[in-house]
Order: structure tokens, then C-alpha cells, then sequence
């Protein structure tokens, strides 16, 4: 079968490309399906996600839209920008004569209605529509799409008028390693430095949780447009000793079970992943309330703690509970690792075979 996914930017170092990236692979070395990766803008850093030898991955070289305080000039801008992304997406498609295309990301989702192709055309919502600026002009979407999958049954649950609807989480994979040493006094976060993530609310955070238990490291995996901003917080709060942005690590699975703690205080999520894969590897969780996926993945008091969005008093008491006792990270990690069992590559991949099939 011929395959292909639509993504606004292959170059971008976040879970939609990670995942993207490893279904295309999957999908080329054990199905044996040919498949092309297409990426809509102009973007000349490097891809951070191999892809195997025989994928092919199309660059359109769409100029992004201009940032403008102007209105109408930065409306003309955005026109502009998609119908070039149009234009060269159609022929391209016309000459790849696909049999299906997965359409991904905000862009996928308005470029997918004026796809001209008899190929099958999914969209997979990796950012819950909810938090879409861009939501309103999914209407489309849903009427022109063969269907869309969902990550969760709550954004789900936003797609009224598509003809068909399906849930798919994300996968992990398989894990190697697991945390073993629960004395271990470090808490790990992991995710892109951006707004969405919540990092400058732990950050806060940690300032009056490192008074009561200065012995405690909290490190923070990953990069993104706030670090600069992130460090200069640490730097104001006296907290470069206690805190440490730690950059990105190809290699996460092999950093969480170092920790003995599990940190997160996102704003929103579409499925939180960095979550799934810290409760596969053996550690308990305090994270906020969002939406959407924590609380189908934490069960509180059981596998992690969880606390009500942005109450952030809450959220200290809840950490230092945690950190006061080795004996309930313990507890709360040997349940995480059956969570992590229910994401399993093997389990959901599956479900995509159906799809395609």
C-alpha cells in the first residue's frame, strides 16, 4: 500500500514528529508498505527523527507566514502561505498516487478539505480541538475526512459531525530499564520548553518546596523557545543549584529510571506521553488535573498523585507528600509500571493495522 503523512514541519523536535516518525518506520520495515513523509514548510535546521533508508521525505519549502502586527497584512500573509501549501500539496499528491494520507497537526487538519485525490484521507488530532485556536475551521475537516482518531475519548468526543470517530492513544517503546532505587532524592520533568508545558509554574513551585527539602534535585529534560526564560527564572529564584535544565535526551528511557520521581504541570495536553513512558519505567507521578489524559492515566493515590488544575498550593503539599516517603514512591511505582503496560507498542499499533486495512 502506498502511504502517506502530512506535517507541518519535520524538522520540529516534538512528540507529534517522534511518533510520526516511528509509525512511518514501523510501518516500511515490518509491513512492508511504501511510505513518504511530506512536510509543508521551509525549514533548514536538521530532523532530530531518523527515518529508514527507502522513506521518502518530500520538503514543499512553504514559506511560513509573515508575523505582523498588521491585520490585513498578516491575514493576506497566512492566504498566501496556504494556498502555496494547496497548490504544491495537490501536485504532489497527484504524482505519488497514494492509496491512503494521514493527515496530522493544524495545518493537516485545513489542508485535508482541499486535498484533490481519490485516496482515503484521515486525520489524527494530536492537540485536543479544545485548545486549537484554529478549531472552527475543523467543521470542514470532519465532513471531508473518512474519519478522524482521536488520542482521547474526551476530544473525541468535540469531532460531532465526522463520519466516523475512532480513539487510538499513543504508543511507548518497549522499555528496557526501570527505576529500582526509590532513595534516589532527584525529580525528573520532561517535555518542550514551551508555555503549553507548565515549566515555569514548577519552577515556581520548587522555590518553597526546595526550603522544606533542600537535598532534592529536580532536573528537566527537553528544549524549546522558553528556555532562555526558564533559566532566567532559576537564576531569580536562587535556584541554580536545585535546578537544572538538562537540554534533550535521545535516550529518555534510559534517564527516568535514574529518578525516583516524576514531575508534571502542563496547561493542556493532547496525550501526555512524557507520563505514559515515566509510569512504564517504574515511577510515580504529581501532576495537575488537565486536559486531556492525566486522570485516565493517574489514578490518585494509587500510581501518583493528582491535583487540581493550577491550584498550586496543592501541588507543593502533594510533591513534598511524596518526597517524605520512600516507602509510597515505591508503592505508587511498582503500580505505575501495569499503567505502562496498557500503551505498549505491540498492543496499539494493532489498531492502526485496522485502520489501514
Amino acid at each position: 500500500m502506498n502511504i502517506i503523512y502530512v506535517i507541518e514541519d519535520y524538522s520540529e523536535n516534538g512528540g507529534v514528529e517522534r511518533i510520526v516518525s516511528d509509525k512511518a518506520n514501523t510501518l516500511f520495515t515490518q509491513y512492508h508498505h511504501n511510505v513518504t513523509l511530506i512536510s509543508v514548510y521551509h525549514d533548514i535546521r536538521p530532523q532530530h527523527y531518523h527515518l529508514m533508508d527507502g522513506i521518502k521525505l518530500i520538503h514543499l519549502d512553504v514559506p511560513f507566514a509573515k508575523k505582523t502586527n498588521n491585520a490585513v497584512s498578516r491575514l493576506l500573509s497566512r492566504m498566501n502561505t496556504m494556498l502555496t501549501a494547496i497548490n504544491r500539496l495537490n501536485n504532489t499528491i497527484n504524482r505519488l498516487n497514494p492509496d491512503i494520507i494521514f493527515f496530522t497537526t493544524t495545518l493537516g487538519a485545513i489542508l485535508l478539505p482541499f486535498c484533490r485525490t481519490n485516496a482515503r484521507k484521515i486525520y489524527e488530532s494530536h492537540l485536543a480541538r479544545n485548545f486549537n485556536p484554529f478549531n472552527r475551521l475543523f467543521f470542514l475537516t470532519e465532513l471531508k475526512a473518512e474519519r478522524i482518531v482521536c488520542l482521547t475519548s474526551e476530544d473525541a468526543k468535540q469531532f460531532r459531525h465526522a463520519k466516523r470517530v475512532d480513539i487510538i492513544p499513543n504508543y511507548i517503546n518497549e522499555v528496557t530499564s526501570y527505576a529500582k532505587d526509590y532513595s534516589v532524592r532527584k525529580a525528573i520533568a520532561v517535555g518542550r520548553l514551551e508555555k503549553q508545558k507548565g515549566f515555569d509554574i514548577l519552577i515556581d513551585c520548587w522555590k518553597e518546596i526546595s526550603m522544606q527539602y533542600p537535598d532534592w534535585q529536580l532536573d528537566i529534560y527537553g528544549e524549546g523557545s522558553c528556555r532562555e526564560s526558564l533559566q532566567q527564572q532559576i537564576l531569580n529564584l536562587n535556584l541554580e543549584d536545585k535546578v537544572k535544565l538538562c537540554g534533550r535526551n535521545n535516550n529518555i528511557m534510559e534517564i527516568y529510571p535514574h529518578y525516583s520521581l516524576h514531575l508534571m504541570t502542563s496547561r493542556y495536553e493532547g496525550l501526555p506521553m512524557t507520563l505514559i513512558e515515566a509510569q512504564a519505567c517504574g515511577l510515580p507521578s504529581v501532576v495537575f488535573n488537565f486536559h486531556y489524559g492525566a486522570s485516565d492515566i493517574i489514578t490518585n493515590e494509587y500510581n501518583g498523585l493528582i491535583v487540581e488544575q493550577d491550584n498550586y498550593k496543592k501541588y507543593i503539599l502533594a510533591v513534598m507528600k511524596m518526597m517524605a516517603s520512600e516507602e509510597q514512591r515505591k508503592e505508587y511505582g511498582t503500580h505505575a509500571l501495569t499503567i505502562g503496560k496498557q500503551y505498549s507498542k505491540d498492543y496499539i499499533f494493532g489498531k492502526w493495522i485496522q485502520v489501514i486495512l
